[in-house]
């Protein structure tokens, strides 16, 4: 599996992150520890840039799922639907608006979600 991720990729990655986040209202340290595990085992060196640049790339759910759309060629899909299973789990209270994306995701990129689990 790829180790390093495009630009549109952590983008992508960020974006369904921070939707998992936001999705329930309340930001858990949890989820933040998480976060940041995440950026230091992917390497991400422009973690924060992207981070603040991911704010004005996607601002919709529908532009989330276009950015998506737009990873179907990645070779990366899985390494980023298992960060975003793991923020997901970090909490312990996993929401129906956090599973939506992530098998948005999944279905888009054709990916067996079960695989992941």
């Amino acid at each position: 599996m790829p180790k390093i991720l495009s630009h549109d990729e952590k983008v992508v990655l960020i974006g369904i992150c921070k939707y998992i986040i936001n999705s329930d209202g309340i930001v858990t340290p949890a989820e933040l520890d998480t976060m940041n595990q995440i950026a230091e085992e992917i390497g991400f060196g422009d973690y924060q840039k992207i981070f603040d640049e991911t704010d004005s790339i996607i601002t919709s759910i529908e532009s989330l799922q276009e950015k998506i759309d737009n990873l179907k060629k990645s070779t990366n899909k899985q390494k980023i639907l298992k960060y975003a299973i793991k923020l997901s789990r970090s909490d312990a209270i996993i929401k129906n608006d956090e599973i939506d994306i992530i098998v948005y995701a999944a279905d888009s990129w054709d990916v067996d979600i079960k695989s992941l689990v």
